[in-house]
């Protein structure tokens, strides 16, 4: 190869940012353009979730009116899951758009030693773990909440109060309850 064609193929560049400037500000960008996204996708489940109130709010309107549109307590709970949901997503936004925070800062922090930096990725790597397992943690607890939601509707529109069925939902509440704890300890044992 030729030295000219070698020239010809690494740009020069004169009066243009260093390369980690150009780095950083091209993490800069890409983490803003994290945060615009996360925030598109929010706003979307925020007028989903109006969306589906206002369909609730139509359904318990006309429950009493209308054969085989579901009781008011089915649509509670309805509406209990949703707004669960809709939080564990935003979380779940929350914690990609953080961990892209970090990996950016991260990178933008390279004039460190390799043995420093081999420690600083060690140290981000497990907080992200961390945090991750606060994301489960709180599906985890939308999931036990919405159990117990669903069981009491259940309990109130169906009667079930003192007979054999309401000891069967008590037991399913117990399991879900009992397996979501033993969730939550194993990711416990995980970060530890």
């Amino acid at each position: 190869m030729t030295a000219a064609a070698k020239a010809n193929r690494d740009p020069v560049m004169e009066d243009g940012p260093s390369k980690p400037e150009f780095q950083d500000e091209s993490a800069a960008l890409f983490l803003r353009g994290m945060e615009r996204i996360a925030d598109v996708q929010k706003q979307c489940i925020d007028v989903a979730v109006q969306h589906a109130t206002e369909l609730v709010d139509v359904a318990r309107k006309t429950a009493g009116k209308l054969p085989g549109v579901p009781a008011a307590p089915i649509l509670e709970v309805t509406s209990g899951a949703i707004n669960r949901y809709a939080d564990t997503q935003k979380a779940a936004i929350d914690f990609v758009v953080e961990q892209g925070r970090v990996w950016t800062d991260m990178f933008k922090d390279r004039s460190r030693s390799e043995k420093i930096s081999s420690e600083s990725t060690t140290s981000v790597a497990k907080q992200a773990l961390e945090r991750s397992f606060a994301v489960q943690k709180k599906a985890l607890e939308n999931t036990a909440a919405q159990t117990k939601a669903v069981v009491d509707a259940t309990r109130r529109q169906f009667g079930l109060t003192g007979t054999q069925a309401d000891a069967f939902t008590d037991t399913f509440q117990r399991s879900v309850d009992t397996v979501v704890e033993a969730q939550k300890e194993l990711l416990d044992l995980v970060t530890h």
